[in-house]
């Protein structure tokens, strides 16, 4: 068969690439669960991952997070930025603030909304769901 007629396969999106200070997180979500890294010193939450305390360079650990949060900031992704999303368009792409960390901005997809649903400051709920085409899972969120 011609390869120009064949039918082309759906790329997958791009994956991971987990540094020393992100690995911890990707096997979190590996395992289900929502985490931020979180100082022992000083218990401030950062995000992302780092190898010490932004604030008083104190000790760093994972611990999880409710999931629970609210839309700072979104837009609506019209020409498939990334490989593997195309089927997705148009889709929403938001910042979150987490419920127990007011600071921090987790970038994620919105899921089963339409776009003229969303809203600055609608409350959201996370999902931990696989990443095609490797090993990983992400966290979407879900208008609560």
């Amino acid at each position: 068969m011609d390869a120009t007629l064949a039918p082309r396969e759906t790329p997958a999106p791009p994956q991971p690439a987990p540094s020393l200070d992100s690995a911890p997180y990707w096997e979190s979500l590996k395992q289900g669960v929502l985490a931020m890294q979180r100082c022992a010193q000083c218990r401030h939450w950062q995000f992302p991952p780092a190898e010490i305390c932004r604030k008083c360079a104190g000790t760093v650990a994972l611990e999880p997070i409710s999931g629970r949060g609210t839309i700072y900031t979104y837009i609506i992704e019209h020409r498939g930025g990334a490989p593997g999303f195309e089927a997705l368009l148009p889709y929403p792409i938001a910042l979150v603030t987490p419920e127990e960390a007011p600071h921090i901005r987790i970038p994620a997809r919105i899921v089963d909304a339409r776009p003229d649903e969303l809203a600055i400051g609608h409350a959201v709920t996370a999902q931990i769901i696989p990443l095609p085409g490797g090993d990983f899972s992400i966290p979407v969120f879900r208008l609560a």
